[in-house]
């Protein structure tokens, strides 16, 4: 009876520590899909790595992309009836595990569908948006 109970007591442990893993992009894609469809563009906008390492000019660029998902991406979604879901396609990885890409499909509160993808780099551990503009 011991070993069954030591048996279950290391299965259980060992689904813990495998469901702690990191966020893979996929994971965090669906994180940035989540804030546009709730239109948090704020929020999406903290998940962009922007190329410029200068505080001030970074600020600007988030204003930027901010104000330019207000104005424009906010109307598109409104006219298509907004986002109703989002199937994440694909994921693929670089060989080094520095960028990866993650393709979805957005389907829309109108029924109508769109293609897309994020590009996304490794910063400090954690998955973000790449911006090379």
């Amino acid at each position: 009876m011991k070993k069954l109970l030591f048996a279950l007591v290391c299965f259980v442990a060992s689904l813990t520590f495998a469901s702690c893993g990191a966020p893979t992009p996929a994971d965090e894609a669906a994180k940035c899909l989540e804030l546009i469809k709730a239109k948090d563009y704020k929020g999406f906008v903290e998940t962009i790595k922007f190329k410029d390492e200068d505080p001030a000019k970074v600020e600007k660029q988030k204003e930027f992309y901010c104000s330019m998902f207000e104005q424009k991406a906010d109307k598109t979604f409104d006219k298509k009836g907004g986002i109703d879901s989002y199937n994440l396609v694909s994921e693929e990885i670089s060989e080094d595990g520095s960028k990866a890409k993650v393709k979805f499909e957005l389907t829309y509160g109108d029924g109508s569908k769109d293609d897309a993808s994020f590009d996304m780099v490794l910063v400090d551990g954690k998955w973000m948006n790449e911006v090379n503009k």
